[in-house]
């Protein structure tokens, strides 16, 4: 299986580095080949809206463009995002609604060693209305999208024992 690891390069702490190593560790022992991509605020632009991309191209030649233009190569893509406020960073939005996912399976994780129960619904809840059945940006492209949080290496462990079990 090829998966992909999208990371907000920007907003890395102590939790999503050992998020992401547990991860990328667990994933390839179990036969996944993996490829990471880091992404900072000034590499990604914002979808414009011009529709460009379903006749043609994106007309953003940024740090999504390649991976945009490989995406069907992925059976699986992993957003590594930051909690601010109950959304995911800016730069992942903008990654994710430039249809930079697997079709396949995508997991959104959110991270934050200060998150609180009700953040953590508002991030869980937006980004499964943002991403689901309601996805108004890519209507039905998406099979199958998974959403966790991590506020604990703890809780980093449970989701990586509840990735390998789907």
């Amino acid at each position: 299986m090829n998966t992909l690891f999208v990371i907000d390069k920007d907003s890395k702490t102590v939790l999503s580095e050992d998020l992401t190593a547990k991860l990328c560790n667990n994933f390839k022992d179990n036969g996944h080949q993996i490829e990471t991509v880091e992404l900072g605020k000034n590499e990604v632009s914002p979808c414009f809206g011009c529709f460009k991309c379903i006749t043609g191209e994106c007309v953003s030649k940024d740090a999504v463009y390649p991976i945009k233009k490989n995406v069907r190569k992925y059976d699986l893509t992993v957003f590594l995002t930051p909690v601010l406020f109950g959304h995911f960073s800016s730069v992942i939005k903008n990654a994710i609604d430039r249809g930079a996912g697997s079709h396949n399976w995508q997991v959104i994780i959110g991270y934050g060693s200060d998150i609180d129960d009700e953040e953590k619904c508002t991030f869980m809840g937006l980004t499964a209305k943002h991403r689901g059945n309601v996805d108004i940006v890519h209507p039905g492209m998406d099979r199958q999208v998974d959403v966790f949080v991590t506020r604990s290496v703890e809780d980093s462990t449970t989701i990586c024992e509840a990735l390998l079990n789907v």
